[in-house]
């Protein structure tokens, strides 16, 4: 059977759910992304690529628990910029922090901590160890087709404010995914957009957010007050192929 995977990011989530983030409620468009999973699509398995809560609240981090254990599926939880880690894991019970492999239905799924050397700015990067070890489960996965999920983008998105705050060392990153050609996908958030890029034999996902969506191609920060909140699903099958769509839903 085909592994079918929703992934949602950047939730923003505030300490007090009545916070507003730039201008909406973070908790009721996650809320609309949950209800919409749950009426309209059969899926395996969530993972909740970082930003989750925007600053690291663990009030925000037990109300996502909550919410997505409500849909009665398994998550993987991954941290970005705006989270504090070890709070994040305190919660979930998950080793955010390291490279983690996960073999699902002749699949190999991969996750990996982008929080390295944070620049204050929004920026980070993978460790030399998480690199390391990143290899190391990528020769042990070799047979297997591999999608792998992140926080911060790996590759330009033309942006000049966001492009700063990338993957500070994605061509070290991005050689040792180019050496792994059963690497099928590097799905990523941080950006607050769709985006789709195959590099050498893998593609290159960015995923809209649950929360608020940044206009494209920006000079500086600016956001899309026309888009509501998206998320992805993917479709992993038997035969090594993958489809992926995002899916956009009305602004509340």
């Amino acid at each position: 059977m085909s592994l079918r995977i929703a992934q949602i990011t950047d939730c923003h989530l505030q300490a007090d759910e009545t916070t507003l983030y730039k201008g909406v409620n973070a908790d009721l468009h996650l809320d609309q992304c949950l209800a919409w999973l749950a009426s309209q699509a059969e899926v395996d398995l969530l993972v909740l690529t970082g930003d989750l809560s925007h600053f690291g609240s663990i009030d925000a981090y037990q109300r996502l628990l909550h919410k997505v254990s409500a849909l009665g599926i398994s998550s993987i939880w991954l941290a970005g910029n705006h989270d504090d880690g070890e709070a994040m894991q305190r919660v979930c019970g998950q080793a955010v922090q390291q490279v983690r492999s996960f073999d699902y239905d002749g699949w190999q799924l991969l996750t990996v901590d982008t929080n390295h050397a944070a620049d204050g700015q929004g920026g980070g990067s993978v460790s030399a160890a998480s690199l390391r070890a990143l290899d190391q489960a990528l020769i042990a996965s070799k047979e297997k087709p591999v999608c792998l999920f992140m926080h911060h983008n790996a590759v330009a998105v033309n942006s000049a404010w966001q492009d700063d705050v990338m993957l500070a060392n994605a061509d070290e990153f991005n050689a040792l995914i180019s050496a792994h050609p059963q690497v099928k996908a590097v799905v990523c958030g941080h950006v607050h957009q769709q985006f789709d890029q195959p590099l050498g034999r893998a593609r290159y996902l960015a995923t809209p957010s649950s929360a608020v969506q940044f206009s494209c191609q920006q000079y500086h920060f600016h956001v899309d007050p026309e888009l509501g909140p998206g998320f992805r699903l993917l479709q992993l099958t038997p035969t090594g192929e993958f489809h992926t769509q995002v899916h956009r839903l009305a602004k509340l």
